[in-house]
């Protein structure tokens, strides 16, 4: 076992070669393997240990960060520790892997697999990697697992050549002796570094955070408290005019505010949209998404009592008025409750919402699709569309809900996993059009035990990561991609996205980004393009 960690690294760097591109059938590619070959040549698994909480962030020129943490062991001082290290690989459109071997992020011992970090991408298609590890010259171990004692927060930022661009140990802070929890937004060109501080004197802890350029340097001289407690229920989404929506959770209940760059508050006030406070880590019982002219639309659980939940869902504009009321509304609009683990998209193009959420209604299970109008009205029956049902007598299992997108035409795609029993999951892949009938639906994969799943959906495909745990199915992350017409050759240029040089622009009229940031000329990644004759493309840089 002395050279697993090595032998693991060889069999991910030749599976990601093997693999050189996307699916072409119903069946996931395996992007990297969890098995390995042992000293004596013995084939076997690594489970869990070898593809710990994988995360997964799109880059606008249609690449695909993937980050995970990986066991292994390190020698300190001649004591082999048990180690925790953060891996990173990009796979092109075509689904092919731009590094021969994963890059190490961090050379330092990772507290505990589970330790929250974050990946996301900077605006030049970089990814920004959070983690916390044990950094301190006397590092020092309890005797529980031989697990470091003093976790120190890092940032760090690489390039899609795998430079790393803040230095080979990112932007650390050493004076934070015990932070096992990171989190990091991107805000145009500006990374938020979000980061607990659990050595307080009072033992309470604080929240911190710093925000950094894009050439990282820290905007403000020293980190600020966001709050004293150890708390990162925090949502970062852009607004506009470079401004930034705040989502966090107060005993007041849970609440938004709109701030400039540098966190001075422009609505006088935060906006409490939901009366309960969730706590936690994570904002489980929250989904928010953009709506696409500076607001945005969240879906909630809300608790009805023991073992019972409704769905709420709330349109907050970008002055910070309420859309649907005070209290917002219910996705299934009755006295009928145990309804839960919601996904949400927004259209801004058609001003729609669609949520999706899983319903136990005794002795059936069902999947429900809600659309609201940015209004608030309701467009479909006020107690959803059943878009799937399942018996109690086929499975004591319910649904496993993915997620939701929409398509700038006014359809939308939906993914959920069908358990029909203890590993054994397959994943549904639907479209359905603005009047909400079904144009496709795709079976993905059989028999499996899929973890951490993550789904996106852009105009011309949707595309599915996640971890494999079952053995017979070759565990390790997967990657999946289906076009938007349901078939699995995607065409590009069918949906109007061109891979371009950076020349003969002289029927260019305007070059924005995405979230509409004009641009003077054409950059890497994906640009919204204008031209004198009226028309708008899409246009990829390489």
């Amino acid at each position: 076992m002395k050279k697993l960690l090595a032998l693991l690294l060889v069999a991910m760097a030749g599976t990601g070669s093997a693999y050189a591109q996307w699916n072409t059938g119903a069946t996931p590619k395996c992007l990297f393997s969890t098995t390995y070959v042992d000293e004596d040549g013995v084939t076997k698994t690594g489970g869990d240990y070898y593809a710990c909480t994988p995360m997964v962030a799109r880059t606008a020129d249609k690449k695909t960060w993937i980050s995970w943490k990986t066991w292994g062991t390190k020698l300190i001082d001649g004591q082999k520790v048990t180690a925790v290290r953060t891996y990173l690989q990009l796979i092109d459109r075509d689904g092919v892997a731009q590094f021969d071997e994963p890059i190490m992020v961090n050379d330092h011992i990772t507290p505990t697999y589970w330790s929250k970090y974050a990946l996301c991408v900077a605006s030049d298609g970089s990814a920004i990697v959070t983690v916390s590890d044990s950094r301190v010259q006397d590092d020092t171990f309890n005797d529980f697992g031989n697990s470091p004692q003093y976790f120190t927060p890092a940032i760090y930022k690489i390039d899609q050549e795998g430079n790393f661009l803040w230095g080979l140990d990112g932007i650390e802070y050493r004076n934070i002796t015990n932070s096992a929890y990171t989190n990091a937004f991107v805000v145009g060109d500006d990374t938020y570094f979000v980061f607990l501080d659990m050595s307080a004197d009072d033992t309470s802890g604080a929240t911190y955070i710093q925000r950094i350029d894009a050439e990282g340097v820290p905007v403000w001289d020293e980190p600020r408290k966001m709050r004293d407690e150890m708390y990162l229920q925090y949502n970062i989404l852009p607004s506009t005019d470079g401004d930034l929506l705040l989502f966090d959770s107060t005993p007041d209940g849970s609440r938004v505010q709109r701030l400039n760059a540098d966190f001075e508050d422009q609505w006088g006030e935060p906006v409490i949209y939901d009366e309960n406070k969730y706590d936690g880590y994570e904002m489980n019982h929250y989904r928010i998404v953009s709506d696409g002219n500076g607001g945005a639309c969240v879906v909630f659980v809300r608790s009805m009592g023991q073992f019972s939940h409704n769905i709420r869902v709330q349109h907050i504009c970008e002055d910070g008025s309420l859309g649907f009321g005070l209290t917002g509304l219910d996705a299934y609009n009755a006295d009928a409750y145990d309804h839960n683990y919601p996904s949400i998209a927004a259209n801004p193009k058609t001003g729609e919402i669609l949520v999706q959420f899983a319903s136990d209604q005794g002795s059936t299970g069902l999947v429900l699709h809600q659309k609201f109008s940015y209004d608030g009205d309701y467009l479909y029956d006020e107690l959803g569309q059943s878009i799937a049902v399942k018996n109690a007598n086929e499975s004591s299992y319910m649904f496993g809900l993915l997620g939701v997108g929409s398509l700038s035409c006014g359809d939308w795609i939906c993914c959920y996993r069908d358990l029909a029993g203890y590993n054994d999951e397959s994943f549904i892949i639907r479209r359905y059009d603005k009047d909400g009938t079904r144009k496709w639906s795709r079976t993905i994969g059989r028999n499996l035990a899929p973890s951490d799943s993550k789904f996106f959906v852009e105009d011309e495909a949707a595309y599915l990561f996640y971890r494999e745990m079952r053995s017979g199915k070759e565990p390790g992350i997967k990657i999946f991609r289906i076009g938007a017409d349901g078939t699995y050759d995607v065409n590009y240029e069918a949906a109007g996205i061109k891979s371009v040089d950076n020349t003969g622009e002289a029927d260019v009229k305007s070059i924005y980004t995405l979230d509409g940031k004009q641009l003077q000329q054409l950059q890497r990644g994906l640009n919204v393009v204008k031209y004198t004759d009226g028309t708008v493309e899409k246009r990829v840089i390489r």
